[in-house]
């Protein structure tokens, strides 16, 4: 039996660089601090986060570049960089270079502040580590407002993580401790505050990296849910009939830019999928290991004959659109494969019960207390979350035990972020601290509701249903980032000036190409934090 390693998941936030007036001794003394710490991490099962300064990459490289080279993780290491300093030719082909043996996380500046650039790089590493180290550091003796190590100590600590301050290198942490005493009751990291001093005018590097490692050990910081450094990445998609060609454009924008044609296993980056009526579609479809371009294709060719125009009149007597046909249309993509048994990554997908309304979340088997839809095919699930009422009829499902109706997921979770994070959480016992949400809209529009005020049903009927998707799906997306901070849940969808039905068949090119753009507006984001090239583990192996 192997023995699980003290450190596993936990992730140090490694913040310092080597200060301008540090002698000789002081320099090298920083380096192989570095370097010993991260090795003592790496060997522990640890992950290091460093903000890619120039004067301490070389000895985290060395380490890294040794412990993937006798078979660990290449993800062991994270470099984080503003995107200021990912913009030129040798710049980014620096990031290549270091992506052989590290995972490189590229924040972009706060939109029309480019001189706070670092700030959401701060609060990004802040946000994903258990621990801060904070070692030597610039600026403070000359502009203390930019001394950036000091600041990421107070960024970390104020999450309530545990902190170390090795000061006895000099740079911006002496002076800092030096002129704030409190931060020696204020690190949490086991030690007294009379250990903390003492451990911040020490010299000796091995032990300091003894005293750290063993501190890491000892603090409630390990999960039993966390096998690795990584964050639980949840893909969550829209609801929105037809505009989910707005949501595949975005997503095969993406899988073409990681690699000219796609085909990059996309949806292997994350480790549950939530889809809701449309994104429910697209959720199946990628877990049955159809590409983002083959899902946007399946818009394009089956839509019109999904939501065939000129069909108003029908829509007061009887549903609008023809169940049958979605059925078969999605019969020819999914064939008559099951749900658990298929599907590469988990998936969560928000419907409905019609007879009394219920909320439900249809879900892959992927812990012993979410078997309920162990064999439900994939057509099946993919009707149950999109029979949107008077669009489709109710989608009828035979569990072998009972037939069932069901709606439209998106009566109740339209964005299906919630129920996926509530998954997460629940069933899959994942810390909130380790789960990042990626959830694309199907495009919002800028309705002014006020106008239907006071007027009775007649004045609300037209825009009622947009009113109930808007507050919903804002709603959802405040929650999530109250629960995750903005950190840890990126939203991307597009506003447009009017409204795009969820049947209009003539939109679909330009969704398309609304999608596109989105998709290359906002690569540089998503493809270091998401599509990094690490792929989750299959979580069928921890339920054969």
């Amino acid at each position: 039996m192997i023995t699980r390693l003290p450190l596993l998941g936990i992730r140090v936030h490694l913040s310092g660089a080597i200060h301008d007036n540090a002698s000789i001794e002081q320099a090298e003394a920083i380096r192989l601090f570095v370097q010993r710490l991260s090795q003592a991490v790496f060997r522990e099962g640890g992950t290091i986060i460093h903000g890619s300064h120039p004067t301490l990459q070389e000895p985290l490289e060395n380490s890294a570049k040794h412990f993937v080279q006798a078979g660990g993780r290449r993800d062991a290491l994270t470099f984080v960089r503003a995107q200021k300093y990912a913009a030129t030719a040798e710049q980014l082909a620096e990031i290549e270079e270091q992506r052989e043996y590290t995972a490189v996380q590229i924040i972009p500046s706060i939109y029309g502040r480019p001189d706070e650039s670092l700030v959401p790089m701060r609060q990004w590493m802040a946000e994903r580590c258990d621990a801060v180290v904070a070692v030597g550091g610039k600026w403070y003796d000359i502009n203390k407002s930019r001394a950036g190590v000091p600041a990421e100590l107070e960024e970390t600590l104020a999450r309530g993580k545990s902190g170390f301050a090795v000061a006895g290198f000099g740079g911006a942490i002496e002076g800092y401790v030096r002129d704030d005493a409190t931060v020696f009751c204020r690190l949490r990291n086991g030690l007294t505050e009379k250990q903390n001093r003492a451990f911040a005018e020490c010299t000796v590097v091995d032990e300091l990296v003894g005293t750290i490692v063993s501190q890491l050990k000892l603090l409630p910081l390990v999960r039993d849910t966390t096998s690795s450094g990584r964050l639980f990445r949840i893909l969550a998609l829209d609801g929105g009939g037809l505009r989910g060609t707005f949501t595949a454009a975005v997503l095969a924008k993406w899988d073409d830019m990681i690699k000219s044609g796609g085909g990059n296993h996309l949806v292997k980056h994350f480790d549950l999928v939530a889809g809701t009526s449309t994104g429910a579609i697209l959720a199946i479809g990628l877990g049955l290991g159809l590409t983002p371009a083959e899902m946007l294709s399946f818009y394009r060719t089956q839509g019109p004959k999904i939501f065939p125009k000129n069909r108003k009149l029908r829509h007061w007597l009887k549903s609008k659109h023809e169940s049958q046909t979605l059925r078969e249309t999605l019969q020819s993509v999914f064939g008559d494969r099951i749900l658990t048994q298929d599907s590469i990554c988990r998936l969560v997908l928000p419907t409905v019960r019609a007879n009394h309304g219920e909320a439900e979340a249809i879900v892959t088997a992927h812990c012993p207390d979410r078997t309920a839809f162990t064999t439900i095919s994939a057509v099946d699930a993919a009707l149950a979350s999109s029979a949107a009422p008077t669009y489709f009829d109710e989608a009828i499902v035979d569990n072998a035990i009972s037939v069932e109706s069901y709606l439209d997921g998106g009566i109740w979770a339209n964005n299906p972020v919630l129920p996926a994070i509530a998954e997460a959480v629940r069933h899959l016992k994942i810390p909130l601290d380790r789960i990042d949400v990626l959830s694309i809209g199907t495009m919002c529009n800028e309705t002014d509701f006020t106008e239907s005020l006071g007027k009775g049903k007649v004045g609300w009927a037209p825009t009622s249903a947009d009113l109930f998707f808007a507050a919903q799906e804002h709603a959802a997306a405040e929650l999530a980032d109250s629960f995750l901070s903005p950190a840890r849940h990126l939203r991307v969808n597009q506003q447009t000036l009017c409204e795009i039905k969820l049947d209009d068949v003539e939109a679909i090119e330009d969704m398309a190409q609304r999608g596109a753009n989105v998709g290359k507006d906002s690569f540089v984001a998503v493809r270091s934090r998401f599509l990094d090239g690490f792929y989750a583990s299959d979580w069928r192996d921890n339920i054969r």
